[in-house]
C-alpha cells in the first residue's frame, strides 16, 4: 500500500449545504454524502472565496484568495505558471487527472496531466434543450422557467459520462500504477442550472417541496449590493414569486443535489472495489452555493450562507475519526495545504491557505487565524464589489459603495438581523471593519479587477459544453 494517500477529489457546481440530509434537511435524499460525513468529517462553516465559478476555482486550485489571484469574472484568465495544487502534486509523484467541469480560461490543464473529458472549449453546462442564439449570452434563456426533467439520454448527461470516465480511469490504474499515489478530481456540472435532472430524480420532488416565503420588506432593507444581486443575475424577473415556475425550479434542484449524490455513491463503490478505499482521502466540496429560494432569491453572488457556505465533507480511514463535526470556518483555500501536507509535499509560501489536517486528526480545534474571508463581485458591474469575514460567531460584509452588514450567526443563522447600526455591536463592527480593510483594500479593488487578463467572450459561445480528448491528443466534441 502507498505510504502517502491517494486522493479524489469530488466538486459539484452551486450546492446549496443546507440541501442535505446531515445537516438537517429531511426533504432531500442524500444517503451517499451523509454516509460518507458519518466515516469521516464534515464542516459546518465551510466557505467558498467567491460565489461565482471561475473566482472561487481559481481560488481552490491556487490557495490563493481572489485579491492575489485578481479573478473576479468568468472571463478572467489565471495566469498559465501558477502554482496550483495539482501542478505540486504531480511533481511528487502523483498520478493526476482531472474529469469533468473545470472553468479554466485560457490554460485548459493548470498541473493536471490528464483531462480525458471536460470543458476544454465548452462551459460544462449542458444545454437542456440545445443552445439557442435567441435564448441570449448563453443560450440556455430563462434557466428558471425552463427547469424540469431532463430530455438528455442519461448516458448522454455530463453527469454520468463523469462517473464512466473516472470508474474507467481508474481501473487504468488499478492495472497498470497502482503502487503509485493517484490525484483524481471529479468536478459534476449539477446541481448548477440548467436545472434538469433526469425524470426519474425530478418526480421524487415534484409537488412536495414549499418555497420559504421571505418577509415583504427584504429588499427594502438589504444594502445596495444585494438588491442589485437579488433583482439581476439574469432571473431577476422571478425574484420574491412562489408560483410554478419556482416551484417547478425547486424541485428539479432537490433531484439534480440526489442525482449528485447518487453519482458519489458510485465512485464510492468503484473505489472500494478496486481495493483503493482503505488508502483514499475522498473529499467532498462544490464550488459556491445557490440562493434556491431562499430570502426569495435565487443564483449567487452574496455572502449569505446559502451562497456562500459549502458542503465541505473529508473521508480519511484510520486518520480522521467518523462522525467529526467543525466548526471552525475555514474555505477552499485550505485544501491545497491540505492536500500537501497529506502527500508530504511542500505548499508555495505564496499559499494563503492553512492545511485543515490538524482540524481533522484532532489534533488542534481551531486554526491560527481571525477567521475566513469571501470576496464578491456582481456579474457585469465590477464596481459593485465587497468583502466578507466569518469569524466564529460574526459575519461582517462591507462594499465599495460604503455599506454594510454585520450578523451575529450564532443567535440569527437565518441572517435576518443587520445590526452594523446597533450600537451595542459597534466595538465588534469596527474590529471587523478594520480587518476586512486592511486585507481587502478597498482602494485598490477596481484596479484588480480591470488588470486581469480576460477572455474576449465567455464559453456559453461554443455550441457543445464538453469535449473528449482521445489518446493521440485530439479534442473531440461530446454532443449535446
Amino acid at each position: 500500500m502507498n505510504s502517502r494517500p491517494n486522493i479524489l477529489f469530488i466538486l459539484s457546481d452551486q450546492h446549496n449545504p443546507h440541501f442535505l440530509g446531515f445537516e438537517g434537511n429531511e426533504t432531500v435524499h442524500t444517503p451517499n454524502l451523509d454516509r460518507l460525513a458519518a466515516e469521516g468529517a464534515a464542516f459546518t462553516s465551510a466557505y467558498c472565496q467567491n460565489p461565482l465559478c471561475a473566482p472561487s476555482r481559481s481560488s481552490l486550485i491556487t490557495g490563493k484568495y481572489c485579491r492575489h489571484t485578481g479573478i473576479y469574472d468568468n472571463k478572467h484568465i489565471l495566469e498559465a505558471n501558477s502554482a496550483t495544487f495539482p501542478r505540486v502534486l504531480t511533481a511528487a509523484g502523483y498520478r493526476s487527472c482531472l474529469i469533468g467541469k473545470a472553468h479554466f480560461n485560457g490554460e485548459q490543464f493548470h498541473g493536471y496531466q490528464m483531462r480525458p473529458y471536460g470543458d476544454l472549449y465548452g462551459q460544462a453546462h449542458q444545454p437542456d434543450p440545445a443552445r439557442d442564439e435567441s435564448k441570449g449570452e448563453s443560450g440556455l434563456g430563462d434557466v428558471l422557467g425552463n427547469s424540469g426533467p431532463s430530455g438528455i439520454p442519461l448516458p448522454l448527461t455530463q453527469t454520468e459520462i463523469c462517473v464512466a470516465e473516472a470508474a474507467k480511469w481508474l481501473q487504468g490504474h488499478a492495472a497498470m500504477f497502482g503502487e503509485k499515489p493517484f490525484l483524481l478530481s471529479v468536478h459534476f456540472d449539477k446541481p448548477h442550472f440548467p436545472i434538469n435532472p433526469p425524470a426519474v430524480y425530478y418526480e421524487k420532488y415534484a409537488g412536495k417541496v414549499s418555497l420559504p416565503e421571505p418577509p415583504p420588506d427584504v429588499l427594502d432593507n438589504a444594502v445596495p449590493f444585494v438588491r442589485k444581486a437579488f433583482t439581476g443575475n439574469g432571473v431577476g424577473h422571478h425574484y420574491g414569486k412562489r408560483d410554478e415556475e419556482q416551484l417547478r425550479a425547486l424541485a428539479a434542484y432537490y433531484g439534480c443535489v440526489e442525482w449528485i449524490d447518487d453519482a458519489v455513491g458510485r465512485l464510492l463503490q468503484t473505489l472500494q472495489y478496486l481495493g483503493f478505499a482503505d488508502n483514499t482521502m475522498v473529499v467532498y466540496a462544490s464550488d459556491h452555493g445557490e440562493m434556491a429560494g431562499e430570502k426569495g432569491a435565487w443564483q449567487k453572488s452574496v455572502f449569505f450562507d446559502a451562497s456562500a457556505r459549502i458542503p465541505l465533507i473529508v473521508r480519511w480511514p484510520r486518520q480522521i475519526a467518523p462522525g467529526t463535526r467543525i466548526a471552525e470556518p475555514v474555505g477552499l483555500i485550505d485544501l491545497f495545504p491540505t492536500f500537501s501536507e497529506a502527500a508530504a509535499s511542500p505548499v508555495p509560501d505564496e499559499c494563503d491557505g492553512l492545511s485543515l489536517l490538524p482540524l481533522l486528526t484532532g489534533v488542534s480545534e481551531s486554526l491560527e487565524r481571525d477567521g475566513i474571508f469571501c470576496e464578491s463581485t456582481i456579474l457585469g458591474e465590477p464596481e459593485a464589489a465587497g468583502c466578507m469575514i466569518r469569524e466564529r460567531s460574526w459575519k461582517y460584509c462591507c462594499y465599495l459603495d460604503g455599506s454594510e452588514e454585520l450578523y451575529h450567526v450564532a443567535d440569527d443563522p437565518g441572517e435576518w438581523n443587520n445590526v452594523v447600526r446597533n450600537s451595542e455591536y459597534a466595538e465588534i463592527a469596527a474590529a471587523l471593519r478594520a480587518k476586512v480593510l486592511e486585507f481587502w483594500k478597498p482602494d485598490d479593488q477596481m484596479k484588480r479587477f480591470s488588470t486581469t487578463p480576460r477572455m474576449a467572450r465567455e464559453k456559453h459561445f461554443y455550441p457543445y459544453s464538453n469535449q473528449f480528448v482521445l489518446g493521440d491528443g485530439t479534442v473531440i466534441d461530446a454532443r449535446p
